[in-house]
């Protein structure tokens, strides 16, 4: 949560001209007066019920932006499973998606500061962002999707597992959907409304 919570309070550095995330600047330098200020944060942090326990599941959560003179930004994170000493570090895959304002921007597709649409989903870096200027007011989605989970990030739960951090600023609290299954080759950026949603619930 320390590290989602950061990341999200980040402010670009404009003299590098850099498309977040870079190697020149991370997500940004911290910004402590965003971190502390009185805007409205959603946060969920390694809640049992999000846990994923394979590859191909989905947790989605709404919400509304409030206060339109705000940016609207949104912060996934999560501790990987051990990998490997040579080659690729990274096990699990974690993706973050966030529909508002008819669009959906994937996590850590950005211009400059700000998050595109289009692009493809991060497939190395346990932490991504969706960062979106003032100007937007109603409702979202976030969804967070479980494309590859083959490890255990929790050695003390058995079996493949990963859970995660979530923030969301300028944002009234999260309110979770019944989980979301699907096939692997299938895994969505993002599950719209009115989506047919299996009778299997997890706790909010």
């Amino acid at each position: 949560m320390n590290k989602a919570y950061l990341m999200n309070s980040a402010s670009y550095m404009t003299a590098l001209s850099t498309n977040l995330p870079s190697n020149d600047q991370g997500m940004g330098r911290i910004n402590l007066e965003r971190a502390f200020d009185n805007q409205p944060r959603a946060l969920r942090d390694e809640i049992p019920g999000d846990r994923f326990s394979g590859t191909g599941q989905v947790r989605v959560f709404r919400g509304t932006v409030p206060d339109l003179a705000q940016p609207f930004r949104v912060t996934l994170a999560y501790s990987d499973a051990p990998g490997s000493t040579t080659g690729n570090a990274y096990v699990n895959n974690l993706d973050l998606a966030v529909t508002v304002g008819g669009q959906t921007y994937i996590g850590n597709v950005f211009n400059g500061a700000t998050s595109t649409t289009g692009g493809t989903a991060d497939v190395r870096n346990n932490a991504e962002s969706v960062f979106l200027p003032a100007g937007l007011k109603g409702n979202f989605s976030i969804s967070v999707t479980a494309t590859n989970v083959p490890g255990q990030a929790d050695t003390t739960i058995a079996g493949p597992n990963q859970d995660f951090a979530l923030v969301a600023y300028n944002s009234s609290a999260l309110a979770a959907c019944p989980q979301q299954t699907v096939a692997p080759s299938t895994v969505p950026t993002d599950i719209v409304a009115g989506s047919a949603y299996p009778s299997t619930t997890f706790s909010a």
